[in-house]
């Protein structure tokens, strides 16, 4: 890695630490569907995802049709569901990558049906079931009658159902009436001889705070990733941090008192300073609200980002180190000797979410992925290769 100008190190037995921390905490050992939508939080879906698959996660789930054929073109044969709906147009592609859809409407149900008359295929079907999240899944009005006539259509395997929670991280009272009517509403349907192979309604933060969301299934997403989706819950799991965000010094310079920085002149130089530029800048995923706001990592201690972050670089004032030199490292998430830069506190400075903070490191960015302490593979845009 000693040539990469900007580089995000993925640590595999980290990720292995998460799932495993989170299968001691899953009540009734339920499968596990890794949530490796938007290349799998910035982290690279299909190393992510092959790794998952040899650790035995039963499921990868997965937002578009694109990404679930990424994986597949990968070789990964793993079962795949594509969490959010898919447009009726697209449902032959769908066919002919083996991959599992969502179902929010009757509408959607009937198209696949019948594509799966004109492709001679059988399509594999998750019903989701809108209990309050208020953004894809059949209304509660309508999801008695709408399952039972989906269950009749040929040609269609429906192996799961599946709820979504909005607020599982802290609004308790709201998450316990959606539990409660998503099981009335499975009584229901038992009463109508209609089960599913796989109940499931813990995201992230009910896998924490709900056990009783578990059912056989559960969708670990942030927390595989070594991050939590609310603060509050940081004393209930121990996770690790399974990325880092590192770049390199590519120029450093002088300048004098009154000096500006960058577009806009938004930095003035209040003294003779020693500025450095680094590799990275928005269109890595580094966001220009940590323009004159931010901070990374400089030999340990914390370096100020000054003037505005660019596309392609971003000045950070290192004159506290006035020999810094030319190629050496700078982190922008991780740690360095005793200091941290953590992806809540890029989402603090930012105000944004940690989720965000990830999923918008861009492909452009080299992952390198590390196992027992060693270069294990890594992936450019140029391709994946192993070590």
């Amino acid at each position: 890695m000693d040539r990469l100008p900007a580089w995000v190190e993925v640590d595999l037995d980290a990720f292995e630490w998460n799932l495993e921390r989170i299968a001691e905490l899953a009540s009734g050992r339920p499968d596990i569907l890794l949530v490796v939508k938007a290349d799998a939080y910035g982290h690279g879906a299909v190393r992510i995802s092959r790794f998952a698959a040899e650790k035995g996660v039963a499921m990868l789930g997965v937002a578009t049709l694109d990404e679930g054929r990424e994986l597949r073109n990968a070789s990964i044969t793993a079962p795949i569901l594509i969490l959010s709906p898919v447009l009726p147009e697209q449902m032959d592609d769908v066919l002919e990558s083996g991959l599992a859809v969502t179902a929010s409407s009757v509408e959607f149900a009937r198209a696949a049906s019948e594509a799966v008359l004109r492709n001679g295929k059988r399509c594999t079907m998750h019903i989701e079931v809108d209990t309050g999240m208020g953004r894809t899944g059949l209304g509660l009005d309508e999801a008695l009658g709408s399952i039972v006539e989906i269950a009749g259509m040929n040609g269609l395997d429906i192996e799961g159902i599946f709820t979504h929670f909005p607020s599982s991280d802290g609004d308790f009272d709201y998450t316990r009436v959606q539990l409660r009517v998503f099981n009335g509403l499975l009584g229901e349907l038992a009463g109508r001889g209609i089960r599913f192979r796989y109940v499931h309604s813990a995201n992230s933060a009910a896998i924490v705070n709900f056990p009783s969301s578990h059912f056989n299934l559960i969708r670990p997403g942030l927390l595989a990733y070594g991050h939590y989706p609310s603060i509050d819950l940081r004393d209930k799991i121990d996770l690790a941090p399974v990325l880092k965000f590192k770049s390199r010094l590519i120029l450093v310079r002088k300048i004098g008192a009154g000096r500006s920085v960058s577009y806009g002149r938004t930095f003035i130089a209040p003294r003779e300073m020693t500025v450095g530029v680094i590799a990275a800048g928005y269109g890595h995923g580094m966001s220009h609200r940590l323009s004159n706001n931010g901070m990374v990592l400089f030999r340990g201690g914390r370096a100020p980002i000054i003037g505005r972050v660019t596309m392609d670089m971003t000045m950070i004032d290192v004159s506290a180190w006035p020999d810094a030199a030319v190629g050496e490292e700078v982190t922008l998430i991780g740690s360095q000797g005793e200091n941290e830069i953590s992806v809540d506190d890029i989402a603090q400075w930012d105000g944004t979410l940690n989720y965000e903070v990830l999923c918008r490191i861009s492909k452009r960015v080299v992952r390198a992925y590390i196992r027992s302490g060693r270069l294990d593979s890594f992936k450019s845009l140029l391709g994946a290769y192993k070590a």
